[in-house]
Parts: C-alpha cells; structure tokens; sequence
C-alpha cells in the first residue's frame, strides 16, 4: 500500500488529503490551527472596517512567487452568522470568516491560489468578542486607514458603552482614543484632504485641526498649513519647481559679520543637514541639547522659523510647534520631534551669529552634534568660528 502511495503524483495526494480533511470536517472535525485551508472555503469579513483593498497586485504577484507565508485569523461561519445574524447571507456556505488578513484573502485570489494558511479562533464566539479580536487584529497591523479606525472605535463603542471601554479591548491609551475622535470634528473640505492625502496634509495635522471647534478657524488654520506646504514644494531641490527657471537660495539666517549675504556657507549647510536628519530620524535623548538650547538669548521667531523649516522636510509639520496644541500628552512624539528641531534651530543660530564669541556654548553644541547626529566639523577652529 506504501509502495502504490509513492507512485501517486503530487496533484492526487494533494486531493487524498483534501478529501481527508472533508470527511473530518463532515465529523464535526475544526481544521488544526496553522493548518491549510481551501480558498473556496473562506469567506471576507462583511464587517470588515476596511472599506478599500489597496495594492493587490503587487501583493498577488508576490504570493504567486513565494506562498502566503502568514497565516490568516479565522472563525467558523457557523459562529459568526450566530452572532451576526444580519450578515448571514453575506457567507453563504463559506466554513470560515476571516477577521484577520482580509487584504491576504483578495490578493491570493487574484494570484490563483487555492489553499491558505488559517488559525482559528476559538475564543471569539460572541458579538462582542469577534468584534474586539477583529479591531485588535487591524489596528495592531496598522492595516486602517484614519476614518476606517474612527469607525471601528465607533461600533465597539456601540457594543462596549464606553470609549474607555474601547480603549481597554484594543490595549490602547485613552489618549489615543481621543486622538481619533477628534476626526468627527472636521469640516467636509479638510475631511477631503485627509481621504486624498493633499499635500500638507497628515494625520497628526487633522488631529490638531479636529480640536478646532469653530468651523471657519479650522478652515483658516488648513488653508495656512496648505499654503506652507505649497511653499515648501516650490523650494529649490523639492522637485517641484518650475523647470527651466533658475533656482534661488533658501533663505536661513545671516552668517555672523556678513551683513550682504543670506546663503549659509558649506560648513554651516552641512551642519543644518545634520540638524534636518536628526529632527527627521533621532530616537535617543536630547536632554543635553534642550540643557544648551535653554541657555541661549536666541531670538525666539528666527528660531520657530528653521525649526519650522526641518519639521517641514521631515513631513512632521510646522503645527507641532503650534501653542494650543500643546494640551495633555496627545501627539507626544510629534511634540518630541518639535521640542529637538527647537533646540536645534536655538543653538544653530547662536552659533551662526557669535560663535566666536561663545566658544563653550559653541563647544557643547558641536560635541552633541558630532555624538547624535553624525556630524564632523572639517576642523574645530573653523567650525567655532563658522
């Protein structure tokens, strides 16, 4: 029997197991977590907070090169229609709900692949239980887009009570509840620019502009923040400037004792790269630097607008420097971000106006940069007195 077993080719031991495998589940047998499951045997989740599948062909063309490598989170139909009696039509004679990897499903359908790996979830028996392990799933995934998350915070407040409730299920901080909630509070045409990615546009912005109770500040603050990011892609080495036409210089504060000029000389562009990388990409403690910062008579507007300036490249936003959004702890790391590029922009430009004149000052400065931030001064007596 073993020897006319080997002789099978692999497409009719591939069916042997199938049909295996559909006896046991006739038995009432459940598939195996981490077990293979056919595709026809898989139904989307018709809750799913997803409302788009994005990028389907590249993932498609990738499972048809090399499998579904992770497996799907699942639930036995009969359970899900017991709990969601109203989308019961909705899976038809499927043998699973996936509520984890909906995004996989589609694209391994597109690929032609006929078998999927699956865990099923035998916890998830009730409404709300189901509802919690799909929310978790997405959001842990980061697969949600920022309305499609305001919505599932929305129908497991529905069924939970509470948003500290919701906040509990999906281990998440009442902040960052909070945080997206605020999303209700924006206006139809800044609603737009969130779902269309307008440049300027990003979800720590309409976050800050969401606490704008008054529909025409909020418009007048998107409007100037759109205006600010026009600017900046205008700006020469953005890409978008016209072409053909000659590029202009930014404009960065003066270098000390050159009252004729407003272009920063090479050691002070490369110490300003240096600055923008570390406002951009820096996760260690910058204590030391604020420590210096704070001790500088800097003037405070020359200082807001470079910190501004790198904010902008690193695609943070100039608003997290903004006064009234500095509320709570909400948007801690884009305040963490701000709070750098300030100390940065406050020591850069007491640098550039009287370095000479504060070596130890200067000496700090350069000695954080050179630690943190992978600047080299082309020598020490040139960098103090740049």
């Amino acid at each position: 029997m073993a020897g006319a077993q080997n002789e099978l080719s692999v497409a009719e031991r591939r069916r042997l197991r199938e049909e295996e495998r559909r006896r046991a589940a006739g038995a009432g047998q459940a598939a195996p977590a981490g077990s293979e499951v056919a595709i026809a045997e898989l139904a989307n989740n018709p809750r799913n907070a997803r409302e788009e599948l994005e990028g389907l062909e590249g993932l498609a063309h990738t499972y048809s090169e090399s499998g579904v490598l992770q497996s799907l989170a699942v639930i036995p139909a009969d359970v899900f229609k017991a709990a969601f009696s109203e989308n019961a039509h909705e899976v038809g004679d499927a043998r699973y709900v996936v509520i984890g990897g909906n995004r996989r499903l589609a694209a391994a359908r597109l690929a032609g692949l006929e078998q999927l790996p699956v865990l099923v979830n035998q916890k998830a028996t009730t409404r709300k239980a189901i509802l919690i392990a799909a929310a978790t799933e997405n959001v842990a995934r980061q697969e949600l887009k920022p309305f499609e998350e305001l919505a599932t915070i929305e129908e497991l407040k529905a069924e939970l009570g509470t948003y500290d409730a919701v906040a509990q299920a999906l281990g998440k901080s009442a902040g960052w509840v909070s945080q997206r909630r605020r999303l209700h509070n924006l206006q139809p045409e800044v609603r737009k620019a969130l779902e269309e990615r307008t440049e300027g546009m990003t979800i720590e912005l309409a976050r800050d502009l969401g606490k704008i109770k008054d529909p025409e500040q909020q418009l007048a603050a998107w409007k100037k923040e759109k205006a600010l990011a026009a600017a900046r892609a205008a700006e020469p080495g953005s890409g978008k400037a016209a072409a053909g036409k000659p590029k202009a210089a930014k404009r960065l504060p003066k270098q000390s004792g050159d009252s004729a000029s407003s272009e920063p000389d090479t050691t002070t562009k490369e110490r300003r790269d240096a600055c923008a990388a570390a406002v951009a990409a820096f996760e260690g403690d910058a204590s030391r630097l604020h420590i210096i910062a704070l001790q500088l008579p800097t003037e405070p507007d020359e200082a807001v607008a470079l910190a501004s300036h790198w904010l902008g490249e690193a695609g943070i936003g100039a608003s997290a420097l903004s006064l009234p959004s500095l509320t709570g702890d909400e948007g801690h790391e884009r305040q963490t971000r701000a709070a750098l590029a300030l100390s940065l922009a406050h020591c850069e430009i007491h640098l550039t106006n009287a370095g000479p004149d504060d070596p130890t000052h200067a000496r700090a400065y350069l000695d954080w940069l050179a630690t943190h931030a992978d600047y080299q001064a082309p020598d020490a007596a040139h960098a103090l007195t740049a």
